[in-house]
């Protein structure tokens, strides 16, 4: 009979002396798919600053790595934009909304843009995402290479606004000028 040894997953060490472990080794855990926002929702003023953010952050998922219980930490480390009317901007900052800032709307912000022409636009976003991995518990170790995902596009239009000023507070005088 044939004794039965445990199948015991990699020391850390064994594993660093096969080599570095690359974002294909990997290719098994999934992280957590970017979410594009966008102040106003689904439009913008011609000239003014829309706001961008990105939902994503660092998380762990749990999975199986060289035999062994592991973790995977995927951290975002840019975020990619494309307006759709021919203009870029690649940024390390998420951005967020013109509340957590503190700010007015149409304020700029790090990843605010401004729509110089009225008409539909498809804004994509892409996150860029940073691993690392540890098995049954060791300490973080970096890998080799990104992941890109590509959020669910943003569809909006971008048109001319025309203010108004008015004499008095319309409910109070709704006979006023500009009323």
């Amino acid at each position: 009979m044939i004794p039965r040894v445990p199948c015991l997953a990699p020391e850390p060490a064994e594993v660093a002396a096969s080599g570095p472990v690359t974002i294909s080794a990997i290719a098994t855990f999934r992280p957590q798919p970017p979410a594009a926002g966008m102040q106003p929702n689904q439009w913008m003023i011609v000239g003014l600053d829309t706001n961008f953010y990105a939902n994503a952050s660092a998380h762990v998922v749990d999975g199986t790595l060289f035999g062994g219980t592991a973790q995977v930490r995927f951290t975002p480390t840019s975020y990619n934009w494309d307006y759709g009317d021919g203009s870029t901007a690649s940024t390390s900052n998420p951005g967020k909304t013109w509340a957590k800032y503190r700010i007015a709307e149409f304020d700029p912000t790090p990843t605010s843009h401004v729509f110089e022409e009225p008409g539909n636009y498809t804004i994509s976003l892409a996150v860029t995402y940073a691993a690392e991995y540890r098995v049954a518990g060791s300490s973080w170790q970096n890998v080799v290479g990104t992941l890109t995902i590509v959020a669910p596009p943003l569809t909006a239009t971008a048109g001319h606004a025309t203010t108004v000023l008015v004499d008095q507070d319309c409910i109070a005088n709704p006979t006023g000028i500009g009323c």
